[in-house]
């Protein structure tokens, strides 16, 4: 896995403050938190699966999940 490349990212220009926060209250691991700018913040990267719930179902389609080059 690549150190370098964050597994979640969020594009904060895209993403609005969230009254809702789907991402945060769906990733099965936790690793999103809600920021002091009612934005979500990857809290623990190094703990993320990559099962993109959060990119699938966050409404305005701010983040994106990379996905691992091992097989």
């Amino acid at each position: 896995m690549d150190k370098h490349k964050a597994p979640v990212i969020v594009d904060y220009a895209k993403c609005p403050p969230c009254s809702g926060l789907i991402c945060v209250g769906v990733c099965p691991v936790g690793i999103l938190e809600v920021g002091a700018d009612k934005k979500p913040i990857v809290a623990d990267a190094a703990s993320c699966t990559r099962c993109g719930v959060c990119a699938d179902l966050c409404p305005t389609k701010a983040i994106t999940v990379t996905r691992s080059k091992e097989t």
